[in-house]
């Protein structure tokens, strides 16, 4: 027993020391082009503020909403998911040095799309009158926003929060 509890300890010690001396202190989405990060977070922050122009809660929350306000909820989440689109459009048109980045920036943008044509089949289903619990698709059994937000401002990602998915769409369910 003394014997298995010494080997325990010395993995674990040694894997602290591998984490703390030796591992990368790299995510496995950051781009080595920084220039990329300066040149994205400007086109970011203009989309965000575009996003936040669009937000209106003087109604509150619409418990039991009409075919209207569905209609019109629509219309702004698709409002919101063009803004989205044209900035993913646009940053990952900002051209990377390495064959790795460019890489990863498909990786990234592919999930991206994901999260915008989830947003498009909610709002169509909001636009039939369906009120539907919004959903993303999974990717490695979570929601595929979690890859993006790993890219844009996870711990080790490229420090571009405002690049992050809009979140704004989780609590419709039908009465």
């Amino acid at each position: 027993m003394k014997v298995l509890l010494t080997v325990l300890c010395l993995l674990t010690a040694g894997m602290w020391v591998f984490y703390f001396f030796f591992a990368s202190d790299k995510g496995i989405y950051q781009l080595d082009d920084k220039n990329w990060r300066l040149q994205a977070k400007p086109v970011c922050v203009t989309a965000y503020k575009d996003l936040l122009a669009l937000t209106d809660t003087t109604g509150g929350y619409i418990t039991n909403p009409t075919a209207e306000q569905m209609r019109q909820r629509a219309d702004i989440v698709d409002r919101a998911t063009d803004v989205v689109e044209k900035m993913l459009n646009d940053i990952v048109a900002i051209p990377v040095a390495t064959d790795r980045d460019r890489q990863l920036l498909t990786v990234f943008a592919d999930n991206y799309r994901l999260i915008i044509k989830d947003r498009r089949r909610y709002a169509s289903s909001l636009r039939a009158g369906h009120l539907v619990k919004y959903s993303e698709t999974l990717v490695a059994g979570g929601p595929v926003s979690n890859v993006v937000l790993d890219f844009t401002a996870g711990v080790k990602g490229n420090d571009v929060p405002d690049c992050s998915p809009p979140a704004e769409l989780g609590g419709d369910v039908k009465p």
